[in-house]
């Protein structure tokens, strides 16, 4: 079963016009707990991206062996990801519930040292950088009667302010 994000539009309308940013694909199991009666089908996932924090580390200066041009500076993001499964229950009055999950997950974007012509560390310490992540798209399935996979692909943008 395929599902399109369940966020405000707003939220997650994708800019067009992205400099720094980064796509990772998130696949993770939410296991139904003890207490929650068995899945017969899943309705929806609702998917909540949080950025928790952010900082500039230092790297190598070049071309990396896939191409990519290594400023000697990236900014690694700390993303919460909250996703909450409602799902029809396979008892006799075929209840819904829910059933939900957390996970962390580290992001590395490669940014310029410089941007404008202003220094990036100092526009991070001046908080001027804005960190925005969004959900393009969600896939879930049932596994089995306790659990359900669920595929996420997430963008990270990085903005000046």
């Amino acid at each position: 079963m395929y599902c399109k994000p369940n966020l405000s539009s707003e939220l997650n309308k994708i800019p067009e016009n992205l400099s720094y940013f980064k796509e990772e694909l998130l696949s993770e199991t939410i296991v139904l707990d003890r207490i929650q009666p068995d899945i017969e089908s899943v309705l929806d996932v609702l998917v909540t991206p949080e950025i928790v924090s952010y900082k500039v580390v230092n790297t190598q200066v070049g071309q990396s062996n896939e191409g990519q041009s290594l400023s000697g500076y990236k900014l690694v993001v700390e993303v919460k990801i909250t996703a909450n499964a409602t799902y029809v229950a396979t008892d006799c009055s075929q209840s819904v519930h829910g059933q939900g999950f957390q996970t962390m997950k580290s992001i590395f974007i490669v940014i310029p040292a410089t941007i404008g012509t202003i220094d990036t560390c100092e526009l991070v310490r001046s908080d001027k950088i804005q960190v925005t992540p969004y959900i393009e798209f969600v896939k879930f399935r049932e596994l089995d009667c306790r659990r359900i996979n669920s595929c996420i692909m997430l963008l990270v943008n990085v903005t000046t302010c």
